[in-house]
């Protein structure tokens, strides 16, 4: 997907997002693909889940639509899971990404004040060969970027008493990198993968 592709499709989805019909009150779901590709038929359909996630989602994108993914659903609960594609798309640095997903934050909190809201781990990488078909987006990121995005998240969560749903933990493996038992190509999860990813949400729903 080109720039100009991913950005037409992040104004469709918003737009969608947006103009769907939706309850206020219920818990909403944020971030890029890892979020969009939740299969919500199969999972977490006990409670009303509104999955706004958009592939290609960055935090400058989150940001900008935020009113229309986030605010105006009033949610009583939001997830939210960014950054990954701001290391591997903008090649911002691990200081920017989380200022960034700091004042998403913060707009969140100044502007639905009722809503709880959870920073959701980035799931690290693999690039290894033994993949047949590795993703691009598996070889433009760095784990320690990545590792150390989610160590400012966590602490920032800690010292502000905001939920951290530390997915990353288990979806690992021993060398900090996304376990191939549970990834397509090395970025995407397969479906043990979401096992694991529903599960560690559910905890906090």
């Amino acid at each position: 997907m080109t720039e100009k592709e991913r950005k037409k499709y992040h104004k469709e989805r918003s737009y969608d997002i947006s103009h769907r019909d939706f309850e206020k009150g219920q818990i909403v779901l944020l971030g890029d693909c890892m979020i969009e590709r939740l299969p919500m038929a199969r999972y977490l359909n006990e409670k009303v889940f509104y999955n706004n996630g958009i592939e290609g989602d960055t935090t400058d994108l989150l940001e900008s639509s935020l009113y229309k993914r986030a605010i105006k659903y009033k949610p009583k609960k939001c997830f939210i899971s960014i950054g990954s594609n701001d290391i591997g798309l903008n090649d911002a640095s691990v200081k920017t990404i989380y200022h960034n997903i700091v004042r998403i934050i913060e707009t969140l909190k100044q502007r639905t004040k009722k809503t709880e809201i959870y920073i959701v781990s980035v799931i690290p990488v693999n690039n290894s060969s033994t993949k047949q078909c590795v993703s691009e987006k598996a070889q433009d990121r760095d784990n320690f970027d990545i590792k150390m995005l989610n160590y400012y998240l966590r602490n920032y969560a800690r010292k502000h008493h905001i939920g951290y749903v530390d997915i990353a933990k288990h979806l690992k493996n021993d060398y900090e990198q996304l376990n191939l038992e549970y990834t397509i190509d090395g970025f995407h999860l397969n479906e043990f993968g979401y096992d694991i990813y529903k599960k560690c949400i559910e905890q906090y729903v």
